[in-house]
């Protein structure tokens, strides 16, 4: 049975995702109520949908969606109030491996995308109890949203959309406070019934999909497994480059360009994956 927080969080949810949209800044493509077409098409168990019958999805569909595909994997039944939604909204926007992984990140266990025991038992144990956890997690979040770097799809261009609704507040100062993701994730900790929860105002590019292949290279090499498996070889190379002779050299090229093809693997698994 569905958490009793489910039908707040998709009421809150339908005011961070609005109707159909179909923006080069967003890289779902085709979206309706926040559900995009390959989303939409993997739910009919086709292989592809149309934008116009993206457009003619019922909100009713789009609920069913939310429910099988992303309020049970982010971990929704088995989370506390007020963390469900913060992980369901996270799970909406990046999808629900990358904000299991984020919490888990946070929780400082095993990262395998799936909301199990341990990382139950560790939201149980966490120091300053679930409304100190869900700041942590929101402040996790803001700090993905802004590894984001692609100029055309990420942080630069949907950044202050994604603030406004995870934070409530506009960077520019523009847009009025309101709770966002974050104060509803702590009225909802404080009162599951969903009494208290304030609906939300974002503008459009607030359900921009924050996808984690639209990370930058810099991030991405920030990651210790970056480097760890290159710098054998890279020593290897640079012993090559000491020698003398065409041989040595030819295979220390040989030995630096299969660097450079397994560091170019590597930051694409690593977007892919998230």
């Amino acid at each position: 049975m569905a958490r009793e927080t489910l039908p707040v969080a998709l009421e809150l949810m339908f005011g961070d995702e609005g109707g159909y949209s179909n923006v080069k800044t967003d890289r779902g493509g085709p979206t309706k109520y926040g559900v995009t077409h390959a989303t939409l098409a993997a739910h009919r168990g086709v292989k592809s949908v149309t934008a116009d019958q993206v457009k003619a999805m019922s909100r009713e569909e789009a609920e069913d969606i939310y429910r099988r595909s992303y309020w049970v994997q982010s971990g929704g039944d088995l989370l506390p109030p007020g963390l469900d939604y913060a992980a369901f909204d996270f799970g909406v926007n990046s999808g629900p491996y990358r904000a299991v992984k984020t919490l888990q990140k946070v929780l400082g266990v095993r990262e395998d995308g799936q909301v199990g025991e341990q990382t139950l038992a560790a939201v149980r144990k966490y120091p300053g109890g679930v409304s100190t956890l869900i700041r942590d997690y929101g402040d996790a979040r803001m700090r993905f949203l802004r590894s984001l770097t692609n100029g055309k799809t990420g942080f630069p261009v949907n950044g202050r959309g994604w603030t406004i609704r995870v934070t409530g507040k506009d960077p520019k100062g523009q847009w009025k406070d309101q709770a966002g993701v974050l104060g509803n994730a702590l009225r909802l900790a404080a009162d599951a019934s969903g009494r208290s929860v304030e609906k939300v105002d974002t503008p459009p590019e607030a359900g921009a999909k924050a996808d984690s292949r639209d990370t930058g290279l810099g991030e991405v090499l920030k990651k210790p497994e970056a480097w760890g498996p290159l710098g054998g070889l890279l020593s290897a190379a640079g012993a090559l480059f000491a020698g003398n002779g065409p041989v040595q050299w030819a295979l220390a090229a040989a030995m630096v360009a299969a660097v450079l093809v397994g560091l170019w693997y590597f930051v694409r698994r690593v977007r892919e994956a998230g």
